[in-house]
């Protein structure tokens, strides 16, 4: 079993893994941190099974290899941070009903996301103490369902993160929304109102040129109803024409036969695939 360290920063509660078996190695050892982000409606426990096959790599770890920490965190309104249970129901699902859905879910992603780089900050001196030069070679985050819509923009807007793993996440949020207000059967005009439109798109905008750089793994399931694979076309498109580096190598799209809105051994296996590559295998600098 890896081992995980509670610590607090930014007055967030952080699970660390593999820190204990970096402190028993010497201190020039080569180190990569990976956010891993959960979904609506879970908490950062889920991503402990994640965690631990991404620090199982450093059982494996060779002379002048990276060492992967992974770091959890509980978003927004989830977990140990929950104040408003019905803010993270969907319009309608089961028997909850929050009008409030497209705004409710964006709050969410868009923290998580400035989490992320606001972590990236200041988390060195807390893992590593006092250092006169930075310690972390490789940033990168992974993020499932919502942690996966998160994925996408945190990497897109901070140029420190270098890897990005997005699962059954989304890059046209406004997409999304307006699939599951067809769904719902619900008016747009009180529940997606065009100014809260606007700013998905503006948020979202030109992810392809700023992902063009990025080693990112973008995962989707070919059945997932819930976040539908052809709302990540318009961006796979987009990454054909302006990323750097060579699809399948550098970055890849994987749409998995046969499996929904949900962890399959194949995402599990390519994840820990491409981790290992971008973050652990030692080959210089990550960016393109």
């Amino acid at each position: 079993m890896v081992s995980k360290q509670l610590i607090h920063v930014n007055g967030l509660s952080l699970t660390v893994y593999g820190l204990e078996e970096y402190q028993k190695l010497g201190k020039d050892t080569p180190v990569s941190v990976m956010f891993a982000l959960h979904g609506r409606l879970q908490n950062q426990s889920k991503m402990e099974p994640i965690a631990q096959e991404l620090c199982k790599l450093n059982e494996f770890r060779t002379e002048g290899k990276r060492h992967i920490l992974v770091i959890t965190f509980d978003s927004a309104n989830h977990g140990s941070r929950l104040v408003h249970k019905l803010a993270n129901f969907a319009w309608v699902e089961g028997k909850h009903q929050n009008p409030n859905h497209a705004m409710d879910m964006w709050g969410m992603v868009s923290s998580a996301t400035s989490t992320v780089s606001e972590l990236i900050d200041v988390l060195e001196h807390y893992l590593f103490g006092p250092s006169e030069n930075p310690i972390v070679q490789v940033w990168g985050v992974l993020g499932f369902s919502m942690g996966g819509h998160a994925a996408f923009l945190a990497a897109a807007n901070d140029p420190r993160i270098t890897v990005a793993i997005p699962i059954v996440g989304i890059s046209d949020f406004l997409a999304l929304m307006k699939s599951r207000l067809e769904e719902s059967n619900i008016s747009a005009e009180t529940h997606l109102p065009k100014p809260i439109q606007k700013l998905f798109v503006e948020k979202m905008a030109n992810l392809d040129e700023k992902l063009k750089s990025t080693h990112i793994l973008i995962i989707n399931g070919e059945k997932d109803e819930l976040v539908k694979a052809k709302f990540n076309a318009p961006l796979v498109e987009g990454l054909r024409k302006t990323h750097l580096g060579k699809e399948g190598v550098d970055w890849k799209y994987y749409l998995v036969p046969g499996v929904g809105h949900e962890w399959s051994p194949e995402m599990i296996e390519a994840t820990v695939d491409w981790t290992y590559h971008w973050m652990v295998n030692n080959t210089g600098e990550s960016k393109l």
